[in-house]
């Protein structure tokens, strides 16, 4: 079927509104933000709940991050998306599993966390999770990992990213 005439509208983007009065309660900072992730292969032994080494910052706006630790600044409370990736390797067998938790830094609470199972095959495993959070002002955000089998995490392939929301 042939199309014999195809109509079109243009719109003048040079077209203005005209707005007067205040606007209030719009806008707002996404601060503090940070992401960091690793350089190197890190080892986990079997069956021990191990921190993520997290040795490269590549962003933190209010140097909030330090020692593989992120530390809610005073006067940040608020909501906070957070979001975290690791790679297995060496997850070889098929009633194994690695687990990676979203925890503050003693791991007394737990913010988000995903498992999953090894295999037969290559053996690695990448695993993402996330969470919005509301946090306090002197609050803690680590990775932490378990393996029921000795296994380590792939070099640049864990993260940790952090962004107060808007309110």
């Amino acid at each position: 079927m042939a199309i014999d005439k195809i109509q079109s509208e243009s719109i003048n983007l040079a077209d203005t509104f005209a707005f007067t009065g205040t606007v209030s309660g719009a806008g707002g900072v996404n601060t503090p933000y940070m992401y960091a992730r690793n350089s190197g292969d890190q080892s986990i032994s079997a069956t021990t709940w191990t921190k993520v080494v997290l040795n490269t910052e590549v962003v933190d706006s209010n140097s909030a991050f330090a020692s593989n630790t992120f530390t809610v600044p005073s006067n940040q409370a608020g909501k906070y998306l957070i979001t975290a990736f690791v790679r297995y390797e060496a997850l070889n067998g098929a009633s194994d599993y690695g687990y990676l938790s979203i925890t503050n830094s003693d791991r007394s609470t737990t913010y988000a966390a995903l498992a999953s199972s090894g295999s037969t095959g290559y053996g690695f495993h990448p695993l993402a999770c996330s969470a919005i959070v509301n946090l306090s002002a002197g609050n803690t955000i680590s990775l932490h990992v378990y393996a029921t089998e000795a296994a380590s995490l792939s070099q640049e392939n864990n993260g940790l990213t952090i962004c107060k929301m808007i309110e």
